[in-house]
C-alpha cells in the first residue's frame, strides 16, 4: 500500500540576474513551517523596500546636483554602494541633518549581512529573529524616507523664500 504525500504548491518567482540570465526561485517546504516562511518573505520584502528607498533618495539628490542617472542604474547597485553615494551627495548639497543621515547609513551598512540570515540555521535565525530583522529594515526604510521628505520640503521652502513667494 503506498502513501500519498500532500503536494505543496510551488510558486516560481522569476528573477533577472545581472549577467542577463534568468532564473526562478521556488520556495520548498512552505507548508512545513508557514510562520518561518512568512518571516523570510518579510525580511526579503523589507530589504527590497529599503534598497528601493535609498535608490530613490540617491536619484533625488543626484537630480539636485544636476547629475541624475536612471532608476535602473541605481537599482543595480548594492546597498553599500548606494549608501556611499547617498552620503557623498548629501554632504555636497549641505544636507541639514547630515548627522542623522550618517547614523542611519551606519546602521544600514550591516543590512545585507542581516538579510542573509534567511539562509542560515543558527541561533537567532528562527522566526522571531527574522521578524526582528524585518522590523529593523522597516524602521530604517521609514528613517530614510522621512529624511528624504524633510529635505524635499526644506528645499521647497528655501526655493519659495528665495523667489519672494509667500511660504
Amino acid at each position: 500500500m503506498s502513501r500519498q504525500q500532500a503536494s505543496t504548491p510551488r510558486i516560481a518567482a522569476s528573477i533577472s540576474i545581472a549577467s542577463g540570465l534568468s532564473g526562478a526561485i521556488t520556495p520548498l517546504n512552505t507548508a512545513r513551517d508557514p510562520g518561518h516562511t512568512a518571516a523570510i518573505r518579510e525580511v526579503v520584502d523589507a530589504f527590497r523596500n529599503l534598497h528601493a528607498s535609498v535608490a530613490r533618495f540617491v536619484l533625488m539628490l543626484e537630480d539636485l546636483l544636476g547629475d541624475a542617472r536612471s532608476l535602473e542604474a541605481t537599482t543595480g547597485q548594492s546597498l553599500g554602494e548606494l549608501l556611499t553615494s547617498l552620503y557623498d551627495h548629501a554632504r555636497a548639497l549641505g544636507f541639514v541633518r547630515i548627522d542623522d543621515l550618517r547614523l542611519a547609513i551606519d546602521t544600514a551598512r550591516s543590512a545585507e549581512q542581516q538579510r542573509d540570515l534567511v539562509f542560515q540555521v543558527t541561533p537567532g535565525s528562527g522566526t522571531e529573529g527574522l521578524q526582528r530583522v524585518a522590523r529593523g529594515f522597516q524602521r530604517l526604510d521609514a528613517t530614510f524616507v522621512g529624511l528624504c521628505v524633510e529635505h524635499v520640503l526644506e528645499q521647497h521652502y528655501r526655493d519659495r523664500a528665495n523667489t519672494g513667494a509667500s511660504v
